[in-house]
Formats: C-alpha cells, structure tokens, sequence
C-alpha cells in the first residue's frame, strides 16, 4: 500500500495552469468583447485577495517574462483554488444574466402579447365589475353585486356605501360594515389583456376591447365595441342599428344588430330567479309573481296551475284536459318599501291583487348602491395615511377607521334620517326606460300523454310564441299581433325545427325575444330552425307607435310578459328565471341625464316648472300603472342618436348604460371644462370626437384572471366562481 507522499511523487506534472485557460480570455482578453472576466475581476471576488491587490494590477506579461501581480496571485492558489474562483464568477454572471433575459422577456411579453389590468369602476357591470361590494339578499338569498367606485374618487372616504337592493325581491339590504369583512368594499377584477388580438385580425362587434380614451390619452379604458369602421350607428329604444356609409342612399337608421346566443347571456340583466323565496313575504301571504291565468278571464281560476312556494324555491305544477291548454303567467310585481315593512313586522299582504303588473324596466342593482356622507358612519373615516407596507400588499388602501358610537351597523337605513343617496344617477331606485326583449329560462317534466309546450313572450302587445309538439318534438314559432306575422324570407309565417323533446321528459328550456330575433335553447344547445327566426319589428308595430299595451286582466299583454301553456297531461315547473337584454340609452352629451326622453317635451306636458327628479319620479310610478300607460308621451318623445364612423374608428359603449361614460358623451367633456393644459398639442388631438382612432386601441380582454377574493371563511378564499372567459 503506497503512502500519500509517495502516490503524490509519482503522479504526471501538468505545467502550470493559467488563469486565461479557466476563463477563455485570450491575450488580449477579447473573449466576448468583455472585460469582466479579467484577472483582476477574478481575485477581488476572493476574500484573502481581495485587500492587497493595488488598483493596477492588471499590466500583461514583459518581453523580459515578468508576471503581473495578478498572474502572480492566482499562479500562488492551487487548482481547486484556481477553479473555484473562476467558477464563483462565471456562476454569478450567469445569474445575473439570467434575471436580466427574464425582466426583458416579460417587458416585451407585456408590451407586446398579453397585459394584466385592474377594473376600477363598474361602467362594464355586471360583466367586468371595479370596486364593488358582493351582497346575499338577507330576505331572499339573491347574490347580487353593487358598486363602490365613489369611495375610491378622494384619498379620505367622503362616501360611504351603506346599502344595495336586491334585483330579485326589491328589498332594501342594509350592510353591517363593522362586523361582516365580507361587506368590506372589494377591489375591480383582474383581468388578462390581449394585445396581440388586433395584429392578424379586425375587432369584432361586442369584443370586449381596451384602448387609450381620445379624452386622455394617457388612461386606458375598457369598454364593449359596438360600432365599426366605415358605418354609422344608431341607438333607439335600447338596440343598436348600423347602416353602411359607402350605401348613402339607403333610408332608415340601417339593420338592427344582433347578438350571438353566448353574447346575449354574458350582457343579460336578472329580472326574476324563482329558487330565490323570500320566507318574510311568503308568511305574509303576499302573491306570488307565477299565477294561473285564463284568456279573457279577470280573475285567479281555482282549477288550473298549483303554485308552492317556500325558501326552497317554487315548484308550479298542473293537470289539463286532453286538448286543453292551462296558462301560467308572469306577473311582474315586487313589494314597495311600506309593504316590506309590514312584512317583516308580522302583517298580512293578502289584499294584494296577483295579478297586478308593471313594466320590466332597465334597473341595475349595481347602480343601487345606497350611499351617505361618511361622517355619519365613522368618527374617524378610513384613510390611506398609516396603512402598513404589508396591508398594501393584501389590498388594503385605506386604515379601518372608528365607527360612531350611534351607527348601527346592518341596521334600517332609516337611521340616517333621509340623507341616503340613491346612486349616481337617477336609476338608482328603480329603472326608467321599458325593456321589451326578455329571456325565459325553464326547468319543465312533463307527463306520458302530454301533448303540448307553448312559450309566450310579450313585447308592445305582440305575442311572440314557440310551440313544441310532445308526440313529435317539432317546434313552431309564430309572430302575433291578432293576426299572424311573418318572418325575414319569403312566406316565413312558422319557422320550425325538429327536436328530441317527448312527453314523459324533463328539459331545461331557454326562450327569448331579443334583436327582433327569436332563439331557443334546449338543454343549453341553441335549436336550428329551417327559415330565419329573425323579424322586422317596425313593419308589425310602426316607430311611432311602439309602446306597451295593456287591455285589462283578462288580455294583460305587457303587464304579464312571459306565459307557459302546458296543452293535455300533467306538468311540473321545477325553476323559472327572467332575464333582460341590455338596453343602451340614447344620448349624445352629458347634458341629458342619461335619460332616453325628450325632456323638454315631457316638462310642456307635466309642468313647465318641474324638476327632472319629479319627472323621473313620475315615470317610474307609472311603469307600475298599465291603465295609463297608453297616456304617456315619453313613449312617442324618446331620441334616436346616430354617430358615423370613418375608416379606422370604432364606436365602443359601456355595458352599465346609465353609469358609463363612453363614445356616447366623452366628446367635448375637456373643452367644456377647460381641461387641455399641455405642452403636447396633440395630447387631446382626439378630445372632441365620438370615436376610438385604431391607433389608440391596446388589444381585447381575455378573461378574468383574479376576481376579489372573499374574506370568510378564511381571508384570501379565493372567488372561483367568478374566474372565467370574458364574453
């Protein structure tokens, strides 16, 4: 066995190792082009080197074959030595040239592919949501969002939002700020950005699009495309229209735009949701909205549908006669605030006509937000003074403030006296414009010897029907003003479409009337019919006269819009859900009030001296008041706008109609209010047009990457529910 001494004497010698070999510098130390990797780069990076090497170390080899100090150094360290410190450098250049080709790939990936944004107001409610507060009906259960964005308008809380209505029952949910973290004011979503959508191919009408507003073009906005370019649009009575600028001799406002079946769910509004019960009102006897009906009858009959109710939900169910058809209708009705009131006490609302109606109407319960000056909720407001690094970084901007000692949090409103602000807008109680186009969504069994489905809608007194034949499965829909209409094609009078559907099944159906086009899903699948389901409108009710009608109880037209015939057998109603489509509000300045109605001529009918709240006022109890409707001539006074598009522009509009400031009104806002101080005169270039240049559009959202997450059970819960694809 050899010792290590003797092992060591034996072993091959290798000429000594230059510091140029480890690092790959050549003589001139050209490697790369850098000089990073020179020798005296390599020993100040070691420790016991680090204190004598002089500033000049670094002088190349004599002639005369003198070493430098450098050389020197690093011949004294043995091999491990040597490599070692060559490593140690190579490896912490290579870090760091890594973070480097990070940073720069999400730079590009972010200026160039896809960008993340924060929502920060509701103009794309309920859609796209910005700061918000996420409520449960405390009578009903609804979940249902209202907006916060005005608490975010100041540094220091000047607004504190205190309450919202539930778009299902109408009452009144008081917010219990100090005890419940998740009546906390919430943040927008976060959503993911494509900005490469637009290089290889056009924007699409109804696109969620981001772009710079002409108005500023130093802030993104984030609105829904409506207009494109080379077309002008038009709004009236809530639908968009567009003709083609190149075709000038066409007449009218152009071709009703219509939305595809997933687009049409993604803009709906609730208007009714029967698995949502309020306990208070069913003890209080009040009517339910699904009653049987009979045709000219003008009163409940006692021997058609069964309505149960309970906070399970409510379950209708019938038994008709061989070739016998048993209606039910929607009613659509809800308590106002003195019968909540006596319900919740205990009293009786039995007297209550069931078959009472009002119009659907283009409320938002995110617009609801009841709100008061926030000296009445906190003696010392929240602020964004104080607030530690660590609750920034958890979403918190503002301290949690002191409530008063006489706030009663989650308790009536009525505390604050009178001083609770509906809104931002005059919508905030209740909407103000009609909304004919409605989407019925129904969970329907039937019996074996069941012969028929009938599904009505109502729009300005015309019955706009689908028939399923339960021994065949064909579908028919059928256009009715008294007589029969037809549809876009030649003799379209009854497109039909062949189903699976059968007496003895259970289907979830879903039946609208929206765009002046009929569509019809059955088990989520959209149905194909054999002619077009589409209509001109303005050829069965003329512009000037399309308004609801109304001919008494036993003909209640649009004061019950929604009916469900089952024709021989038995049936069971298990869910029934109401929506609305969106409704877009005819204006083109600010100055309206984001009203659709011609209020000069409403004041010459009403009273010269009459506030536009009176008016409003006025209004909205009227939609609740079928016998006078065909009095009214807001109907005949409502506006149509028009804005053209050039090549290269794009109209967009915010889903939140009354809340949303948008191609509509933004232009002329800074020349009115003085706003065009900069050194850039093409800052506001853009300032005064009703349009978005393709050069300021940033690209199309994509998806909800990050919605707020709730604060209980556990905080940060995350929100799954409301994580999806932008539609």
């Amino acid at each position: 066995m050899c010792s290590v001494g003797f092992c060591a004497q034996n072993q091959p010698r290798f000429p000594p190792l230059h510091w140029r070999d480890c690092t790959g510098l050549d003589e001139k130390n050209r490697w790369s082009g850098r000089d990073d990797l020179s020798l005296d780069c390599v020993l100040r990076k070691i420790p016991r080197f680090s204190n004598i090497m002089k500033s000049s170390t670094e002088s190349k080899s004599g002639k005369d074959g003198t070493v430098s100090e450098a050389q020197a150094a690093f011949d004294a360290l043995t091999i491990p030595q040597q490599r070692a410190a060559v490593f140690r450098l190579q490896g912490g250049r290579e870090t760091v040239e890594a973070f480097a080709v990070a940073f720069i790939l999400a730079l590009l990936f972010r200026a160039f592919i896809a960008e993340a944004f924060v929502i920060p107001t509701g103009s794309m409610a309920p859609a796209l949501m910005g700061a918000h507060k996420d409520v449960f009906c405390d009578q009903c259960g609804q979940q249902f969002p209202i907006g916060a964005s005005l608490e975010n308008r100041t540094p220091a809380l000047e607004k504190a939002v205190v309450g919202g209505i539930c778009p299902n029952c109408r009452h009144v949910n008081p917010l219990d700020l100090a005890n419940d973290p998740d009546h906390q004011t919430f943040s927008g979503d976060r959503i993911l950005v494509s900005k490469f959508a637009y290089t290889l191919k056009e924007p699409k009408r109804w696109d969620v699009i981001v772009f710079k507003v002409p108005v500023n073009p130093k802030q993104n906005y984030i609105k829904r495309l409506v207009g494109l370019p080379g077309e002008t649009i038009s709004i009236r009575y809530g639908d968009v229209y567009a003709s083609q600028n190149a075709d000038e001799a066409s007449a009218g406002i152009g071709e009703i735009q219509r939305k595809s079946p997933e687009k049409l769910m993604a803009m709906s509004h609730l208007v009714y949701d029967s698995e949502h019960q309020a306990q208070a009102l069913i003890e209080a006897g009040y009517p339910s909205r699904l009653q049987p009906w009979t045709p000219g009858g003008d009163s409940v009959p006692k021997d058609s549908w069964s309505v149960d109710q309970s906070t399970e939900g409510l379950t209708a169910t019938v038994q008709a006669a061989e070739g016998q058809t048993q209606w039910l209708r929607y009613y659509h009705h809800f308590p106002n605030q003195e019968q909540w009131d006596a319900a919740i006490a205990g009293q009786s609302l039995a007297e209550v006509d069931p078959h009472s109606g009002r119009l659907v109407t283009d409320f938002y319960a995110y617009d609801a937000y009841l709100n008061v000056d926030s000296d009445r909720v906190y003696d010392q407001k929240p602020s964004p003074v104080n607030v530690s690094r660590m609750k920034r970084l958890l979403g918190q901007s503002r301290s949690d403030g002191v409530f008063r000692m006489d706030y009663k949090s989650g308790g009536d409103l009525s505390q604050f006296r009178g001083t609770v602000n509906f809104g931002g807008s005059f919508h905030g109680a209740d909407g103000v414009h009609w909304v004919g186009d409605l989407i019925v969504s129904k969970s329907i069994e039937t019996s074996a010897d069941a012969e028929r489905l009938t599904f009505e809608i109502v729009e300005a007194g015309v019955r706009h029907l689908c028939e399923i034949d339960l021994k065949t499965g064909e579908v028919k829909l059928t256009l009715d003003d008294g007589d029969v209409r037809a549809f876009d094609g030649d003799g379209n009078l009854h497109p039909v479409a062949t189903t699976s559907v059968r007496a003895g099944q259970q289907h979830d159906f879903r039946f609208s009337n929206a765009d002046n086009e009929l569509t019809l899903w059955i088990d989520d699948e959209v149905v194909a019919f054999q002619s077009p389901t589409t209509f001109d409108f303005d050829s069965i009710v003329p512009v000037a006269e399309n308004q609801p009608r109304y001919d008494g109880p036993g003909n209640p037209l649009d004061a019950a819009p929604v009916a469900i015939g089952v024709t021989g057998g038995s049936a069971t109603l298990n869910h029934l859900v109401i929506h609305r489509d969106k409704y877009y509000i005819a204006v083109d300045s600010r100055d309206y009030d984001m009203l659709d109605y011609d209020m000069g001529a409403l004041r010459r009918f009403v009273g010269a001296g009459s506030q536009t709240e009176e008016i409003v006022r006025d209004i909205q109890l009227l939609m609740g008041e079928p016998t006078i409707w065909s009095d009214f001539p807001g109907w005949q006074n409502r506006r149509t706008v028009s804005f053209r598009m050039e090549e290269d522009q794009f109209f967009p509009m915010g889903d939140n109609s009354p809340e949303s400031l948008d191609a509509r009104c933004w232009a002329g806002n800074k020349t009115r209010l003085g706003n065009y101080a900069s050194p850039d005169k093409d800052a506001y270039k853009f300032a005064d047009v009703s349009y978005v240049p393709r050069d300021l559009l940033v690209g199309k959202a994509l998806l909800v990457f990050w919605p707020h997450p709730w604060k209980s059970p556990l905080p940060f819960w995350p929100n799954v529910d409301r994580m999806q694809r932008i539609k």
